[in-house]
This record gives C-alpha cells, sequence and structure tokens, in this order.
C-alpha cells in the first residue's frame, strides 16, 4: 500500500539513509539526500534529486485537513562561481490526524537540466513551521559528458513502483510512477530489491534491428563473483534510450555487503556497457559463519542486559557505522525485535575485529560514557549522543585541543575543538555554542571537515557587532568601520570576537 501527494510519499517503512545519500544535519532537520544523473536523446544531461525528511524532526501544526509539516527546500547548482540552476519550493507533509502518532517520513523528486560539468550544489533548508530550525549543506556533483558509444545512466533503487493512469507527477517515467528508495540498504522486511536504470544510444552502436542481452548480476565482492541464484538476463532490441526495470528476490540474500551490476552484451557476448551500485542486505537468514542467538547471548552482546541500554547503545553506534547500517539503525533501534537487535549488534562489532569484537565494542563503550557524563543533558527530552558534541567526539573521537570559554565579555559560551587529521581532512577545526546560555547543548555552528555543517561568518554568531546605518546589513566595527572578514584589522577583531578568531587560527 502507498499513498501519493504530489511532490510527497508516505514510506511503506521508514527509511533512512545516509548518504551514499548524504544526511543533513547540523540542526534539528533531519534529512536525507541522494541523486542520479540521466541524459535524453537531445543530447543533455540532468540531474535528479531525492530528498527524504525525517517526519519526527519536524513540527506539525494544525491546519484546516489536519497536522501538517512544511519545509522550505533551496537548491542552488553552482559552477565557476555562476549559477547555473535553482529552485526554492515548499515542500509539505501528509495530513495527518495526530501530530505525535500518526506521522509518516515524505519525499521530494526534483530534475534540474545541466550540462557536464563540475558542480557545488548547496541545499538549504528551513522548517516553516518553525523558522529557528533550519541549516545548509554543500554537496559536490559532477556531470559527465554523455559517451560517444553505449552507457548506462547511474542506477536507482525503487520503494515503489505502479501505473500512473496518465495522471504524471515528478515520481513519472512514462507510464509508470516510480518512488526511489533514497540508498541501497535492504532490511528484513524487503523481500525484493527493485532497480531503475537508462541505456543510452544502443541504437546507434548496435542498429535498431539488433539484439543485445542485459545481465543482472549480485555480486560478493570478497570474491568478487555473482551468485549464480541472483542471475538474470533480459533481451532488447537498439534504441536510443531503453529502460531498464528489473527486481531481485532476495528473501534468501544473506545479510552482507554487495554489488548490483548490470552489463549490456553484444551478440558476441562482448560487454558494451556496465554499471554497478552498492547494495547492503540486513537479512534474518543469518550467515554461513554466524553465531547463533543462543551463541550471541554469551557474548558481550549478550552481556547488555538491559533492553533500554541496548537500544540506547544501538543510537549512539550510528556514528560510526556505514550508510547502510545506520540505516538499519535509525529504522529499528526504538521499535526493533530485541533479539534481532542483539544479532545486529553483534555482528556489526565482528566486522570491524573478527578475532576480538569485545575489545573493540569495549573501546567504543568507553566513548559513549564520556559523551554521556560530559554532555547529556540531563533529562529524557534528548539523547546525549544527539547532541552536535556528543556526535562529534563518536564520530571523530577525542579532540587534540578543546578551548573552552564560558564567561567572554559579549560573547555566548563556545568551544573550539581542534584534531591534528580526521578521515576527510587535516587541521579540522569544530565551533560549538549555547545561544540559550542556559543549557549544556551546544551547537554546532561552522566546521571546515567537508559534510559538517558550514557559516564563514560563524563569529557573527558569538557577538553582537553594529549594522550599517545604509541599510545594507553590513557589520560595522566599534569604530564605525565596515567590517572586511577576509581582512580584519586589530579594532575590528574586537568587534566580532578576538578571542574565538584567535583560537581557531592558533588552536591550543
Amino acid at each position: 500500500m502507498h499513498c501519493s501527494f504530489e511532490k510527497i510519499i508516505c514510506m511503506k517503512y521508514f527509511v533512512t539513509l545516509l548518504l551514499i545519500a548524504a544526511a543533513l544535519r547540523g540542526f534539528s532537520i533531519d534529512a536525507y539526500f541522494n541523486h542520479s544523473v540521466f541524459h535524453t536523446p537531445e543530447g543533455g544531461a540532468y540531474v535528479e534529486t531525492h530528498m527524504l525528511f525525517n517526519a519526527s524532526s519536524l513540527e506539525f501544526k494544525n491546519a484546516a485537513r489536519g497536522y501538517q509539516a512544511k519545509v522550505e527546500l533551496t537548491y542552488i547548482f553552482e559552477s565557476q562561481g555562476k549559477v547555473a540552476n535553482y529552485s526554492k519550493n515548499i515542500i509539505k507533509s501528509p495530513f495527518v490526524t495526530d501530530s505525535i502518532n500518526a506521522i509518516v517520513d515524505f519525499l521530494d523528486v526534483q530534475r534540474f537540466p545541466l550540462g557536464p560539468n563540475n558542480y557545488k550544489l548547496s541545499i538549504k533548508l528551513r522548517d516553516i513551521n518553525n523558522p529557528k530550525d533550519s541549516g545548509m549543506i554543500v554537496q559536490n556533483i559532477t556531470v559527465t559528458e554523455a559517451s560517444e558509444s553505449v552507457f548506462f545512466s547511474d542506477i536507482v533503487y525503487l520503494d515503489t513502483i505502479y501505473q500512473n493512469q496518465g495522471k504524471t507527477s515528478s515520481y513519472s517515467r512514462g507510464n509508470f510512477d516510480m518512488i526511489p528508495k533514497i540508498s541501497g540498504y535492504h532490511g528484513p522486511n524487503d523481500n525484493t530489491a527493485s532497480i531503475y536504470a537508462e541505456l543510452y544510444q544502443s541504437e546507434i552502436a548496435l542498429g535498431g534491428a539488433n539484439d543485445y542481452l542485459v545481465l543482472f548480476d549480485i555480486i560478493d565482492p570478497k570474491t568478487d563473483e555473482a551468485l549464480s541464484e541472483f542471475r538474470a538476463m533480459k533481451r532488447f532490441k537498439g534504441n536510443e534510450v531503453q529502460p531498464i526495470i528489473h527486481q531481485w528476490n532476495i528473501e534468501n540474500l544473506k545479510t552482507g555487503n554487495y554489488l548490483v551490476r548490470i552489463e549490456a552484451r553484444d551478440r558476441n557476448n562482448a560487454v558494451i556497457a556496465s554499471k554497478s551500485s552498492l547494495v547492503q542486505r540486513h537479512s534474518l537468514v543469518p550467515s554461513s559463519d554466524s553465531l547463533d542467538d543462543f551463541q550471541i547471548s554469551s557474548t558481550f552482546a549478550g552481556r547488555i542486559h538491559s533492553e533500554d541500554s541496548l537500544r540506547n547503545m544501538l543510537y549512539c553506534m550510528r556514528y560510526t557505522a556505514s550508510i547502510y547500517e545506520e540505516n538499519y539503525i535509525d529504522k529499528n533501534w526504538e521499535q526493533g525485535d530485541t533479539t534481532e537487535l542483539r544479532r545486529f549488534f553483534y555482528t556489526f562489532w565482528r566486522e570491524r575485529n573478527i578475532v576480538d569484537p569485545g575489545s573493540s565494542w569495549k573501546k567504543y563503550e568507553k566513548r559513549i560514557a564520556y559523551v554521556e557524563e560530559e554532555f547529556g543533558l540531563g533529562n529524557k527530552r534528548r539523547h546525549a549522543c544527539a547532541t552536535d558534541r556528543g556526535r562529534v567526539y563518536l564520530k571523530y573521537g577525542k579532540p587534540d585541543t578543546r578551548v573552552i570559554q564560558n564567561r567572554e565579555p559579549n560573547a555566548s559560551p563556545y568551544e573550539i575543538w581542534h584534531f591534528y587529521k580526521t578521515p576527510s581532512k587535516s587541521n579540522a577545526k569544530f565551533v560549538f555554542y549555547d545561544p540559550s546560555l542556559v543549557t549544556n547543548d551546544y551547537v554546532l555552528l561552522h566546521s571546515n571537515v567537508p559534510g559538517e555543517q558550514v557559516d564563514y561568518s560563524w563569529y557573527l554568531q558569538l557577538s553582537t557587532p553594529m549594522i550599517s546605518p545604509s541599510g545594507n546589513d553590513e557589520p560595522l566595527s566599534s569604530s564605525g568601520e565596515v567590517i572586511d572578514y577576509n581582512n580584519l584589522n586589530g579594532t575590528q577583531m574586537n568587534s566580532v570576537g578576538s578571542r574565538a578568531l584567535d583560537f581557531w587560527n592558533n588552536p591550543r
């Protein structure tokens, strides 16, 4: 069963991602982004964007037909400093009768014509019902030129496909509406895996009357071998654009990471085009080398006796999880079957240390304990692991330097963390602050780490400089000079929090 609403869709299951799909965090809105690149017969390309909103992170307000959430979603594609495409839309959730228990996640799909190039995509979100809840992330996107030979589009995983009866929407392709999954994660409730792709220019390469085969495989990356029981093939004739749809029955696909691969082959069985995509299966079918539930109960996973503790620990593991593992945790940590969660818990750490998974868990458990003690809010309103400082600590570890400023004149309480090296950035820095002045819930204000919150004028949030009387909203120093943030002088430094800038530039 599905429910469609113009640009939104109520999902069959709670699906969260992340990136291959990217998680937009650094603010309270949970939203998950993915994109795919397609081409048209005319030779142009377009980027299809998929944005999934976690409805529980949004504020619902009473309206004429029930409760509804609204999000202002802005996409800005830039190349070489120029805007190449742009959109700003209000995305509305389905109407619900209960703003707490009946809410459903919803999806937005858009398409943007773009030429071959490298793009910086800025994504801005604002909760219309709670305007203070907003944020932005930046993604890099590459659109390649169309090949002179046969080639595939990106592969899109599908949640649902159905005939549209001639009523088209942003989900429509021909006579069908295709609701994308935000990632390649397939959990225990997913008995099938469905994909959509397009093959271009087979008519030019092979001729319209010539047949060719498309092979569909699930590949074990450990052996680079196709799993024979999941192999399938379909025959097509040469076409300018050939839509490709396939569905696997994955009931017997064991838990693990795989590759989905599609290949086009000519009459001589030569590969003329190929495309692969990551997929993860979390199944109730155990792997051959997995422990059974009784055996798991005697391990470190079984020694977490409290169900609440198990669920809380799982939640905190999401920051060291893969994209697909995070999907599973987000979906199941609150309501999932306890036995299945314990099995996942054990497997999670075994995959990281097959010899002694318990020791790896112990190290991470100490990190969780520190987060609870240091960044806890003293109530159950919000989990300590969900705070910005807690998340960053769990994801990147203990900072090499940590500046704590609680009583700096004319500035909100703030912290500046410095890491010599993170997986994606050397000399990594984070600025947190407490705008409320009374809680321990410091918000991530700015970071130079890719994928984290970015605000290059972060120091303005720590103090309140004067504004130019010209009406141009140009910040002024205490002496009345317009502040050039790329070239601050001593007087101006005092107006924007000289100590914060000094701590940022010279961590200690």
